[in-house]
């Protein structure tokens, strides 16, 4: 036979008992400050800015790469996202962050291939094909760091805030990163 104070603890019909330490850190880890994130997501852009600031003859690398920003931040695709869509959409966001992250690759690439060119006098084949390939890698690297926390600061934002302004404040941090890189770029040139 239960005690009394077990009685009493007793929830109503069709409710299940709360665990209050169960519950506690769900609500802490939807709370806990994103700033941190907020920041190296911005600071990662604001390289790729640096980078591609390096090419002033090609302006429209400028366009890509704020372009695919803007598709990253569109999607939204981090995985708490993509849990609230169906499986064809959550492989239309998924696709179209790959998009983004492909042409922010690409402008990357172009940029710091470009900087390699500096020496053509001196450069042999093997050298011309090393220097393209570690540079297109650490092209590459970066768009692919961008890519990780856009995604995991869009899962953030999305647990504070509704689609449209997470992804407002997203597209804004990514461009706002390449528009301080690009200047600081300026800067340093």
């Amino acid at each position: 036979m239960p005690s009394p104070s077990q009685r009493r603890r007793r929830s109503a019909p069709g409710s299940q008992p709360r665990s209050p330490v169960g519950d506690a850190p769900t609500r802490l880890s939807s709370r806990r400050p994103f700033f941190g994130l907020w920041l190296v997501c911005g600071l990662l852009y604001a390289i790729a800015g640096t980078i591609l600031i390096a090419l002033p003859a090609l302006p429209w690398l400028w366009l890509v790469a704020a372009a695919g920003a803007v598709v990253q931040g569109l999607a939204l695709a981090g995985p708490q996202a993509l849990q609230r869509f169906r499986w064809v959409t959550a492989n239309l966001l998924v696709l179209s962050s790959i998009v983004g992250g492909t042409a922010l690759a690409v402008a990357l690439s172009m940029a710091l291939n470009h900087l390699g060119t500096d020496n053509l006098d001196d450069l042999t084949i093997a050298g011309a094909i090393l220097e393209v390939v570690v540079y297109s890698l650490l092209a590459a690297g970066l768009a692919v760091l961008c890519s990780l926390t856009t995604a995991a600061l869009g899962d953030r934002l999305l647990r504070r805030y509704t689609g449209r302004y997470a992804s407002l404040a997203l597209i804004g941090t990514c461009l706002l990163g390449l528009t301080i890189g690009g200047g600081i770029g300026l800067l340093t040139t």
